[in-house]
């Protein structure tokens, strides 16, 4: 799939996920319909602007959406449209770029794959951590719900 085609199968699923029509986002990105649709179908090659216009719209990062294309993943955008993943990690970057400036050529690449892959592991513990416990409450309630009596005797 070409760069196009994933940017639009990604912008219209934030569309569908957030409950808009492209009237609607359309409007909120100050945009003529046919503009726009010409955008969700991906017409045209990749818009900065217009990504940046359609996440405002669609309360969505902007940075999810290009990182869906650049990972030929349209679902990260939806995963990571309300907790602004992409977004966070590119401030993580522009911090330590101008922390660090050229000095970060020096970087070993074995320095830069263990401390990607140690921060991607310790997430992917807080998914874990965070799936226990809403599978300890839902298995609590379940238990309290059945020393419950039943309604109507």
């Amino acid at each position: 799939m070409d760069d196009s085609a994933l940017l639009s199968t990604t912008i219209r699923a934030i569309r569908r996920r957030r409950g808009m029509t492209a009237r609607e986002v359309a409007a909120a990105m100050h945009m003529p319909l046919r503009t726009y649709q010409r955008f969700e179908a991906g017409e045209n090659r990749p818009n900065i602007d217009h990504i940046h216009r359609f996440a405002r719209a669609t309360r969505s990062d902007p940075h999810g959406l290009m990182t869906a294309v650049a990972i030929g993943a349209p679902e990260w955008a939806v995963w990571t449209a309300d907790n602004q993943f992409s977004a966070i990690l590119t401030v993580g970057l522009q911090t330590f770029n101008r922390k660090h400036g050229e000095r970060i050529a020096d970087l070993d690449v074995r320095a830069i794959v263990s401390a990607v892959t140690a921060m991607f592991d310790r997430l992917g513990d807080e998914i874990a951590s965070q799936s226990e416990a809403r599978d300890w409450i839902r298995n609590g309630q379940d238990a309290l719900a059945e020393t419950r009596p039943r309604p109507g005797r």
